[in-house]
């Protein structure tokens, strides 16, 4: 028989089968019982509310404690010297664009009508 050599994480299977099955079960935990109701009417209603979840996922808690991890990094790169201000400046407007995408949505929206 032909042995093919293995990729380094195939030997990391049990574990990758614990942390995937800790996800799984923290999302069926942490389900909001009140996701099957629509928030609006009509037959994109669903889907409406499904992504305005992404966007609340995003935009919240979640995306704010990613913001800080991204400001500790920057902080972490000027301490040893490797802090480029391209890389501060992309930072710094990613956030501004993540938490501020909805007003900017909502101004252009507003500028062209409705």
């Amino acid at each position: 028989m032909i042995d093919v050599p293995r990729h380094p994480l195939h030997n990391q299977t049990p574990r990758f089968d614990i942390l995937t099955a800790a996800a799984v079960l923290a999302m069926v935990l942490t389900v909001d019982p009140a996701f099957a109701q629509g928030s609006g009417s009509g037959p994109f209603a669903p889907l409406e509310t499904a992504v305005q979840m992404i966007v609340d996922f995003i935009t919240g808690p979640f995306g704010r404690l990613l913001a800080i991890i991204a400001v500790i990094g920057l902080g972490f790169l000027a301490f040893a010297g490797r802090l480029s201000w391209f890389t501060a400046g992309a930072v710094v407007l990613g956030i501004g664009l993540v938490f501020g995408a909805p007003a900017i949505v909502d101004q252009m929206i507003s500028a062209v009508g409705n």
